[in-house]
């Protein structure tokens, strides 16, 4: 995972020009796409073993409780991304005011 920028740094968006603006915001929607096509084969992983199969040939490799918690891991990491870009979205659209 890449780094996101932490809260604060979005609270700073009023100081980045309108070019900035929207690279921050490209450069964070092309992460949450990448998040999210992370998690979708994570789903169909866990769905995979919670029907019995598994990924591998060593069943441990694919526990079901890691592959949850990575599920989890992403998910946070998705939704902070998802809150930063409405704040930098919003910065973009009172400008357009």
């Amino acid at each position: 995972m890449s780094d996101v920028t932490a809260p604060s740094d979005v609270a700073d968006a009023g100081a980045l020009s309108d070019a900035a603006l929207d690279a921050r915001l490209r450069e964070l929607e092309r992460e949450e796409q990448s998040i999210s096509r992370r998690r979708t084969t994570l789903h169909a992983r866990i769905d995979f073993v919670r029907s019995g199969g598994y990924a591998s040939t060593d069943p441990e490799l694919e526990l079901l409780a890691t592959l949850q918690a990575t599920e989890r891991e992403l998910s946070e990491h998705r939704l902070e991304l998802h809150s930063q870009l409405d704040a930098l979205r919003a910065e973009r659209s009172r400008r357009r005011l």
